[in-house]
Parts: structure tokens; C-alpha cells; sequence
């Protein structure tokens, strides 16, 4: 089983320059995937961070075009 890496919402935000709002309501459309750990903490998906960063879809959109 293959396991995607998961990373911080504040690696997130550096690597997006997004606000904490942006990257929350990102989440909340389903632009963008996270998962809730049985902590209670969100992480996101760093495969979809990249696939924005490269310009290509997440959620359906394209990663360039995300917008809050």
C-alpha cells in the first residue's frame, strides 16, 4: 500500500503564500484535499500542493486559478 505524504497547513501557506483563510476556504470548496488526523490536526495532501504549484488541476480546477 502506498501512503501519500501528508504536510502542515503552515508548510502549506509558505509554499502556497496564501493566507490561513485562503488555505481554509480552499478546503472547504474541495479545491484542495486534507485529512483530519485522530488528533484533531488537519493535513493536506503534499502531492496536491505540488500539482498547484506545477500549475495543474486539483479538485477539478486548475491549480494556477485557485482562487478564495
Amino acid at each position: 500500500m502506498a501512503y501519500e505524504e501528508l504536510i502542515t497547513p503552515k508548510e502549506v501557506r509558505a509554499l502556497l503564500k496564501v493566507s490561513n483563510k485562503t488555505l481554509w476556504s480552499w478546503y472547504k470548496k474541495g479545491l484542495i484535499r486534507a485529512v483530519r488526523l485522530l488528533s484533531g490536526k488537519l493535513r493536506y495532501y503534499k502531492s496536491d500542493i505540488e500539482k498547484i504549484l506545477r500549475g495543474g488541476e486539483v479538485g477539478g480546477r486548475q491549480g494556477g486559478s485557485v482562487q478564495a
